[in-house]
């Protein structure tokens, strides 16, 4: 066993520990996406059969919907609907909808027979989840995959079967946050717009943001992944991260603003970041994986011109001309565009010339460009392939 990461600095962590800013300061935790969920608190479930066990351990392989919600809430009985339409609807898949209240269990049941409710009722009279999940408001719904780990944060409206089995498969589905964790706690026109002199912010980024990291005198990351995180600490590609508890696709941005202009800090307090998020602990295993094999074609059916002039490169944002340029510098374009390992079994060895031009947005239309416009054979396979293993805690 192999350990590729050591323990962040404690200094470090400390002065990050009262310099994070969230938007639900306010409360005592922080629940976000890529998480490990609190373990459920729930006193009592009804509606539910006597053997569904209310807590995480429980529901293991399962995935968990709870819904925050009051009876005397407005917009709670707007949502309630579709959240019941959607637990009749998936009864069969394995996934559990539960509708959770602090409220008296008498009020709750006169509510039940009123609204018909197909979900799970779950009572929490001494508001322990609330605190432990950090609630802000209601009505909003926390989406636990089998894994135990939070998967989405949104309204119960943004809630429907297709996100629901994108999270049944373990990944992260591009959703809106509940807009109750984008109150700024003041009108965007009080706030301080003074320069910081020091400053850690990490938020969950908009969906559809293309991911962009800044270097310098201070650090910025917009839509980047805790793969990529890691990647920047460890120097390991981001595509050789695996993990079996954390979601290394939540995507974050994140600001760091040193109190002095000092490269060594920022990177020390982006350690301490990764390592208070995620408690990172790395391993180097083997494992099979989807591996994309990039292998030549009849020189006939390739668009590639053997290059003889000075190695260039130019365009870029999903147009790019070659010049002299070895089949190794595409490998190395496509494991960081499609996040995955590119194996060259073309042979061809030197440089080339050639042009290519795909959608930035769409990952996958790089693969279609490189067997439409250079003629060239890729294909997904499972390999084994050495990987890093990320696993949270000691």
């Amino acid at each position: 066993m192999r350990y590729v990461m050591k323990q962040s600095c404690r200094l470090a962590a400390m002065v990050i520990a009262g310099a994070i800013l969230f938007a639900a300061a306010a409360h005592a935790g922080v629940v976000w996406v890529g998480m490990p969920a609190p373990e459920l608190s729930i006193d009592r479930l009804l509606n539910a059969p006597s053997n569904v066990p209310p807590t995480l351990s429980g529901n293991k392989g399962r995935t968990l919907v709870i819904e925050f919600f009051s009876i005397n809430c407005p917009k709670c009985h707007e949502a309630m609907p579709h959240f019941n339409e959607l637990a009749r609807e998936m009864k069969d898949e394995p996934v559990t909808f539960i509708a959770l209240t602090n409220e008296d269990e008498t009020a709750v049941r006169k509510y039940m027979a009123e609204v018909g409710m197909s979900a799970y009722v779950g009572l929490d009279p001494d508001w322990s989840m609330w605190g432990e999940y950090a609630v802000p408001g209601v009505p909003m719904a926390v989406v636990i995959n089998p894994k135990g780990i939070v998967a989405a944060l949104v309204h119960p409206d943004e809630l429907n079967p297709e996100m629901l089995r994108t999270i049944m498969n373990g990944r992260t589905p591009n959703v809106k946050l509940t807009e109750l964790y984008e109150d700024p706690n003041a009108p965007e026109t009080l706030r301080n717009r003074a320069f910081p002199l020091m400053q850690v912010e990490v938020r969950p980024a908009k969906p559809g943001d293309r991911m962009a990291i800044w270097k310098g005198d201070e650090f910025q990351a917009r839509a980047a992944t805790l793969a990529d995180l890691l990647s920047l600490i460890t120097n390991i590609e981001a595509y050789r991260f695996v993990s079996d508890d954390l979601l290394l696709d939540a995507r974050y941005d994140v600001r760091i603003v040193p109190p002095q202009p000092d490269s060594s800090m920022t990177d020390a307090m982006l350690r301490a970041i990764i390592e208070q998020m995620a408690q990172p602990r790395l391993k180097e295993v083997e494992r099979t994986v989807p591996v994309y094999v990039l292998r030549s074609r009849p020189a006939g059916a390739m668009h590639l011109v053997r290059g003889t002039d000075q190695p260039a490169i130019k365009g870029g944002d999903g147009h790019v001309i070659a010049t002299n340029v070895p089949i190794q510098q595409i490998v190395a374009n496509l494991q960081r565009d499609l996040r995955a390992p590119v194996i060259d079994e073309t042979g061809l060895e030197g440089g080339w010339n050639f042009e290519i031009k795909w959608d930035v947005n769409d990952p996958q239309s790089v693969v279609a460009a490189l067997r439409d416009q250079l003629g060239l054979d890729v294909r997904l396979e499972q390999r084994p392939m050495p990987v890093i293993l990320v696993k949270r805690g000691d």
